[in-house]
């Protein structure tokens, strides 16, 4: 059976993990990177998560190796008092908290009960403290930023070909492209000196995303410690700020205050403080061009190819801009 194929039943997690009688069926909770279920027993609510062999990986290796590496970090914050859900061990480990059903990897964490984030929660020390605490859990030392910074940082040759065969094709974005061709190159070469200079990598929980943040009535809980990886502490430090500021200057402010009084250091990158977002727009623009070229199949959250690699492009040079200017 392909893995990727294979659906639970409520019966056979319940199982694996020892929660008790099944009360119901799986309730899907989100299709993505990873399979969620909500899964009610008589023992109480669990959160069941199951893998897919293409889940993101930022470690050598394959999977398991991504997720031995995530969870041996993830045990390390649950040891230092990180706030996070409570992860289930299951009867028959492949490894650590993860069996295998019908050779799909899975994984049981008890349900945690929250809402979404509202526009008026303030959680910016909370932010900034539990940034600091992450970064400071396991420093690497090295200077140096790893391969996955590096992914699209293509030669000059590359984006000209691309650009060329987007013209030859008549997309609606190419004459676009060639505008911002400059503003391109300017960025590679920035990321590529930062990715030699970097002096402060540290291993991190690698997502901290809205998505990730779960607003519970004794306070914000952080989840989906998959994507572990190295990274820039200050430079991840400045995009999480930016992400949960929604790139308003006053809330990043508050932020990365936060994370300073916490022990946090952001003073080392200088005008490239916020490079680790504009890295991000430069890697979502590159697999968008080779999505549409038809040199790459097309991942599963993404929508309308065509349609956001215009997007990225037209407001790529505004982007850069503004992020320059929220460094003081």
């Amino acid at each position: 059976m392909n893995e990727d194929m294979y659906t639970p039943t409520a019966a056979a997690i319940a199982e694996a993990f020892a929660l008790g009688e099944p009360l119901g069926d799986l309730v899907l909770v989100r299709r993505g990177d990873t399979d969620t279920w909500r899964l009610e027993t008589v023992t109480g609510s669990y959160f069941v998560k199951g893998y897919w062999s293409s889940t993101a990986q930022f470690t050598p290796g394959g999977l398991t190796d991504q997720l031995e590496v995530a969870m041996a970090f993830e045990n390390r914050a649950l040891a230092a008092g990180i706030d996070q859900a409570e992860p289930i061990a299951p009867v028959d480990p492949v490894l650590g908290w993860i069996t295998r059903i019908n050779e799909r990897l899975f994984r049981v964490y008890r349900w945690v009960e929250s809402r979404p984030l509202a526009a008026d929660d303030d959680i910016t020390e909370w932010l900034g403290r539990t940034l600091a605490q992450v970064h400071q859990l396991q420093p690497v030392g090295a200077s140096g930023l790893p391969d996955w910074w590096r992914t699209a940082l293509g030669p000059r040759a590359d984006w000209e070909n691309w650009f060329t065969a987007a013209q030859e094709r008549g997309k609606e974005w190419a004459d676009l492209a060639w505008d911002r061709f400059p503003l391109i190159l300017d960025l590679t070469d920035r990321i590529r000196n930062v990715c030699e200079l970097a002096p402060d990598c540290v291993v991190t929980h690698g997502d901290f995303k809205t998505h990730n943040l779960l607003n519970t009535p004794d306070g914000p809980v952080l989840v989906d410690w998959d994507s572990v990886r190295v990274d820039s502490a200050a430079l991840e430090a400045a995009r999480v700020a930016y992400i949960f500021a929604a790139g308003k200057q006053e809330p990043i402010t508050s932020i990365l205050t936060a994370y300073t009084a916490a022990g946090g250091d952001v003073s080392w990158p200088g005008e490239d403080l916020f490079l680790s977002e504009s890295r991000h727009d430069l890697h979502v623009l590159f697999e968008h061009v080779l999505v549409c070229l038809g040199e790459l199949a097309p991942a599963r959250w993404m929508t309308d190819p065509e349609q956001t690699a215009t997007k990225l492009l037209t407001e790529f040079p505004g982007k850069l801009a503004g992020l320059r200017s929220l460094v003081g």
